[in-house]
């Protein structure tokens, strides 16, 4: 009897409450226009970045720009973009001296401060087998116009 009750207690002890995430209700949807890597070393000046393209002149501009070194511009979903209605949304890792490594733009939501866009990022474990070729990561999605400050918030970097 006493090892029943000590058990109770114990694992009575041992639950602690947890306060649960908030609940993003306000989740906006998006869809993917390209995911993937650019290749070579860099040629094409795009840093690690987080940016949205508001316009068409700055689509055309940022097309020119990526398809410097890369053709990867050619393998963009064919979503047609409204600009008076939808805004792309672009995340770009660093520049990775090897493959194996990812970019992901998780969720968007609207809280009363702005637009928050959600990512987190992906590497290798130790033993994975990888590409042994310069690679940089990015996504892009196209959502709808938002009034507000946009926020990136990097998933990997929240405790």
């Amino acid at each position: 009897m006493r090892i029943i009750i000590s058990l109770f207690l114990l694992v009575i002890i041992a639950c602690k409450s947890t306060t649960t995430k908030t609940s993003k209700v306000n989740e906006v949807a998006f869809q993917t226009v390209s995911k993937g890597m650019l290749f070579g070393n860099g040629m094409e000046g795009i840093p690690e970045s987080n940016f949205t393209i508001n316009n068409a002149k700055e689509w055309g501009a940022f097309l020119e720009k990526i398809a410097i070194e890369n053709k990867v511009s050619t393998n963009f979903s064919k979503v047609t973009i409204d600009f008076s209605e939808h805004i792309l949304v672009c995340v770009f890792d660093t520049i990775r001296n090897t493959g194996g490594f990812e970019i992901e733009i998780e969720t968007i939501f609207i809280e009363k401060n702005g637009v928050n866009i959600q990512y987190s990022t992906k590497k290798p474990g130790p033993t994975d087998m990888v590409t042994m070729v310069v690679t940089q990561p990015y996504h892009l999605v196209k959502t709808e116009k938002r009034e507000g400050p946009i926020t990136f918030i990097n998933k990997d970097n929240v405790q």
